[in-house]
């Protein structure tokens, strides 16, 4: 009997998970974009730079984003291949719904959570542990991108150049350690990954970080900046380094991309609300799309027994 009752509980809570983690999420996501400092300040005028965008310019746009989004999607479906297969479909609504969670997590932890949702209870730390390889591996590609840029444009101490090759050299190092580890790290030893399956997430990371570049560059050409493309390149570069270590959610993460970029690119171009309009049109479209869209695909989620 009460084995029943339990069952029949565990159905009714099981109709509303999805909506009532839908209802969490869309406030959470409501409220940052409410009380978004840069969107407060300067609103009216970034919403006068969005209507002049056409409707083709939008459409490569989100073509892009979904291509950013697909090339996560391929890393974490051949992250679970051997363990949990997954359709490129489904695999991407996973992405998307750890989006929901991660833009408004600190330092976007919420990825994680938004994913291992849909992994058997069994698999959940399992999963925690590929997402960070994923990770881990567009890290990489970011530092070493950053390092480049650091070459050609140290806007801070000329010393920082020589940072990224240290940082880069000790990144690598731990990526493609064997992870033959003993005593009370010997519990890392069980998460190692093979080193070509290694090798393919650096290629789709670094697939990934060209696609975000070029959606950087055509909404540049969108707003009629008059940056060049390599000028653009060496500043996004640094700018990205700079994300990847500055701890933050996602919405102060709008807030200090747009003075990263200002910053950077205040040699070649002195409009800074142009280049913060720039800098929150990639917001929207790369971050707050995704986490509404995450967010209603939670609608059908169902807890598995």
């Amino acid at each position: 009997m009460k084995a029943t009752w339990g069952r029949k509980l565990f159905s009714f809570l099981n109709k509303f998970v999805g909506v009532i983690l839908f209802l969490i999420c869309a406030w959470a996501i409501y409220q940052k974009v409410l009380h978004h400092p840069n969107l407060q300040a300067h609103g009216v005028e970034i919403q006068n730079q969005f209507k002049r965008i056409s409707i083709i310019q939008w459409g490569l746009l989100i073509f892009l984003f979904l291509m950013n989004y697909t090339t996560e999607a391929m890393k974490w479906k051949i992250l679970l291949a051997h363990w949990n297969p997954l359709s490129i479909l489904k695999s991407l609504k996973i992405v998307l719904v750890g989006q929901a969670f991660a833009f408004f997590t600190p330092v976007r932890s919420g990825d994680y959570v938004g994913r291992i949702l849909f992994l058997d209870a069994g698999n959940k730390w399992k999963g925690v542990a590929q997402m960070a390889w994923s990770n881990y591996a567009q890290l990489i590609i970011t530092i070493l991108m950053g390092t480049i840029g650091l070459f050609f444009n140290v806007p801070f101490y000329p010393w920082l150049k020589w940072f990224g090759p240290i940082l880069l050299a000790i990144a690598c190092y731990i990526y493609f350690h064997p992870g033959q580890f003993k005593g009370w790290l010997q519990k890392m030893t069980s998460i190692q990954i093979e080193n070509n399956l290694k090798i393919k997430l650096l290629l789709f990371s670094l697939l990934k970080y060209f696609i975000f570049m070029v959606q950087y560059i055509w909404a540049v050409k969108i707003f009629l900046i008059p940056v060049s493309i390599w000028d653009l390149w060496v500043a996004l570069s640094v700018m990205f380094l700079c994300l990847s270590i500055i701890p933050a959610i996602s919405l102060t993460d709008l807030v200090i991309r747009g003075q990263l970029i200002v910053l950077l690119l205040a040699p070649y171009y002195d409009n800074s609300l142009m280049l913060i309009s720039l800098s929150t049109l990639i917001w929207a479209v790369n971050f707050l799309l995704p986490a509404i869209i995450g967010a209603f695909l939670l609608l059908n989620f169902r807890l598995k027994d």
